[in-house]
């Protein structure tokens, strides 16, 4: 048979997991059966590194953005329907809100045959400015209506689109967002790295590996380290990753009574060699789909220290590779972080076996091709009804 064409759209190409999950997705999908095209806004870290895909199709969207600007998102609109007629898919797979929205709207404007969106995340939370929370559900609900089939990444999510009446008439899916293991548990604490990092022999390290935006809270990790390193100024903490609030992140820092004890890493791209060399992994999400850095860090045996929000209690399980921790409460992190190092927390071996099975990124491939098959097949004029 001829092969199905796919085409993926996201609104940017940022270091984060969607992105990186996407961008493996679409280089790993078996090329006997999918021809694949990838579709972005531009201006993403990612972008060269998408570009240079073998294999893959890609286009950018110069209109398409994170913030609601009407103009900007009709003209993102437009080109969209442009892009999907210049590229005939059989199947749109978006991700992320902004895409979602646009890139259904546009799919089932251009009649595609199939159209799936995965929830990494909601671009709406409970948060949120009511007036604001009630737009962006209804935009949400629209596209849904359009849809074929919906993914998500963590069963509270499911649950929670659910109860928002976001689910409907169009079939859904459990599909964990997948991270590469081999190099997880291959990676090993390595003196000379952690001379890098400006750690002694036998000092102990907090990270917080994340985007630096709202979203993630990244303040209250700095507060957190702050009270941490005035009980205990032996501790070192650091951040990986950037993004918009790296400035005030900064600002905040420079007023810690041991600043020396805090480093901003930047965007990062040896994630496993970083976990080998720490002690304990700090999450303080305020809403999350299901982030991947917990799965990654209890595959390489580091305890975490999460927000007690959706997702992440999808994936922490007190006492076997974590705790959580109240979201926006500093002195609770803290506490938590300072029990973790006082009691030396390990992960428990038998989890992390399971969760290498239920997160591995090869698997989330294979799931999704699984659904590009079943969902052509009953969309063919032949299989009746789209749904």
């Amino acid at each position: 048979m001829s092969r199905l064409r796919i085409v993926h759209v996201i609104t940017k190409l940022e270091l984060g997991g969607a992105q990186q999950n996407t961008l493996y997705t679409v280089e790993h999908l078996n090329r006997s059966l999918f021809e694949v095209a990838l579709i972005a806004g531009p201006g993403g870290l990612l972008d060269e590194e998408a570009g240079q895909l073998p294999d893959v199709t890609l286009r950018f969207c110069g209109e398409l953005s994170r913030p609601i600007r009407p103009v900007a998102d009709y003209q993102a609109f437009q080109r969209l329907r442009e892009l999907f007629r210049e590229l005939k898919p059989d199947i749109v797979h978006t991700h992320s809100s902004k895409a979602g929205i646009l890139g259904r709207l546009a799919a089932s404007a251009e009649n595609v045959p199939v159209l799936i969106h995965t929830y990494h995340g909601f671009g709406f939370h409970r948060r949120q400015n009511p007036g604001v929370f009630k737009l962006f559900l209804a935009f949400e609900r629209e596209a849904s209506r359009r849809s074929h089939h919906l993914v998500f990444v963590s069963k509270e999510n499911w649950k929670w689109a659910e109860e928002l009446d976001l689910i409907q008439n169009c079939g859904t899916s459990l599909i964990r967002s997948g991270v590469e293991i081999d190099p997880l548990i291959n990676a090993r604490r390595d003196e000379a790295f952690r001379e890098e990092l400006g750690l002694s022999k036998k000092q102990r390290a907090v990270a917080m590996i994340s985007c630096l935006k709202t979203q993630k809270d990244p303040l209250t990790f700095v507060e957190a380290a702050d009270i941490v390193t005035r009980k205990d100024p032996s501790v070192k903490f650091f951040i990986a990753g950037d993004g918009e609030l790296a400035d005030a992140v900064q600002k905040r820092v420079s007023k810690m009574r041991y600043a020396q004890n805090f480093r901003h890493l930047g965007w990062r791209r040896d994630i496993p060699e970083i976990l080998a060399n720490i002690d304990l992994m700090v999450l303080p999400s305020l809403w999350e789909g299901l982030p991947r850095v917990i799965p990654e860090a209890t595959i390489a045996g580091v305890p975490v220290v999460a927000s007690n929000i959706d997702g992440n209690r999808e994936v922490v399980f007190e006492g076997r590779n974590g705790v959580l921790a109240e979201p926006q409460n500093p002195k609770d992190f803290a506490e938590k972080i300072l029990t973790a190092l006082d009691e030396e927390w390990e992960v428990d071996p038998e989890l992390s076996r399971n969760i290498q099975h239920e997160y591995d990124i090869r698997e989330m491939v294979h799931q999704q091709e699984a659904l590009y098959l079943k969902l052509s097949v009953k969309n063919t004029p032949d299989a009746g009804s789209s749904n």
